[in-house]
């Protein structure tokens, strides 16, 4: 079934898309609920909550443009690296469905702008492969990481994606790890900044040092119905890596390498997850956007996918039933 939505034409999936994008955020926006906070966001998150806390319209609508705009850029990072098929909208409706799957999370909240600035740092390495210089890109790459950090304070540890993929790329020279590590570090200097030009820099030291100094696992909080999620969830995405594994070995190497970015973030996000501290049920929505890619790519290019594609349809109808049956 999956795999004949994915041989519609464009413009039939984006209609699908956009009914879909009604049916989940509509509820939202017609009952708004208050930003969620966090102990962990960053101050650049705490700054723009304040600004639209006594809006609660206004915090849902801006929550749903981000959403929208994360499914897009994931749509052409996808198609515009030559790593899901093209004109194929799957990538986005896959996305949107799986940043919506809880009610609660149909708000503003932390990750979101923080997964904006990530999308952009993982297109941005993506382009960078086979760049002789590419001293510029990994000075945005390493920018977009340290400017997520300022929203959401645990995306710090996704600057082990952007080393860890230089060594896939293999780039040796120590003038591109300098860079990485000066452009991760000019959002936090210009914050630091302005915190001493305001007389607040032991206060906002403080903010940032008690946000990351509860590291662990946090599964406490989980409802039965979230960790079954979850388990579900990351029962998807190791699947969907394994047949990816096996799909990526019949291509060109600038895309197995490009691919293996989303990997890289897997890998990044995993540590993350173990060491920030933060609620597992906002983790786990880092891990939803090299899903929705690499659950399209199985779908459209694993032969014999009979299997994966009933695997994928109940897993999404799962979803559909949590989130209007048992979190409503």
């Amino acid at each position: 079934m999956l795999r004949k939505i994915s041989k519609l034409t464009f413009l039939v999936q984006v209609l699908i898309y956009f009914g879909l994008l009604a049916l989940l955020w509509v509820p939202a926006i017609l009952h708004p609920h208050q930003p969620i906070h966090l102990a962990s966001e960053g101050p650049f998150y705490t700054w723009l909550t304040n600004i639209i806390s006594n809006h609660d319209s206004v915090s849902v609508s801006i929550a749903l443009i981000i959403v929208i705009l994360l499914s897009i850029v994931l749509y052409f990072l996808g198609s515009g690296n030559d790593i899901v098929p093209r004109e194929n909208f799957l990538p986005a409706i896959f996305y949107i469905l799986l940043l919506s799957w809880n009610p609660q999370l149909t708000v503003m909240n932390p990750t979101l702008p923080a997964a904006l600035f990530v999308i952009l740092a993982i297109s941005t390495l993506m382009r960078l492969y086979g760049e002789p210089e590419p001293f510029r890109q990994v000075f945005m790459v390493a920018v977009f990481v340290g400017m997520a950090s300022l929203f959401y304070l645990p995306s710090v540890y996704l600057m082990f994606m952007v080393w860890i993929t230089l060594i896939t790329y293999r780039v040796t020279s120590w003038r591109e790890w300098i860079i990485a590590l000066l452009g991760f570090l000019v959002p936090f200097i210009y914050l630091f900044s302005w915190y001493f030009w305001n007389d607040e820099f032991i206060k906002g030291s403080n903010v940032i040092i008690n946000a990351i100094d509860d590291p662990g696992l946090s599964i406490k909080e989980l409802t039965m119905n979230e960790a079954v999620w979850v388990i579900a969830t990351g029962f998807m995405l190791i699947l969907s890596m394994l047949a990816f594994y096996n799909v990526i070995q019949d291509k060109l190497i600038s895309i197995r390498r490009k691919s293996l970015v989303l990997i890289n973030f897997v890998i990044a996000t995993i540590l993350m997850m173990f060491m920030s501290g933060s609620p597992l049920v906002m983790l786990v929505q880092w891990v939803y956007l090299p899903l929705a890619i690499l659950t399209v790519i199985n779908i459209c290019l694993v032969k014999r996918s009979i299997v994966m594609d009933w695997m994928v349809l109940v897993y999404f109808i799962y979803l559909l039933c949590i989130r209007f049956f048992f979190l409503t």
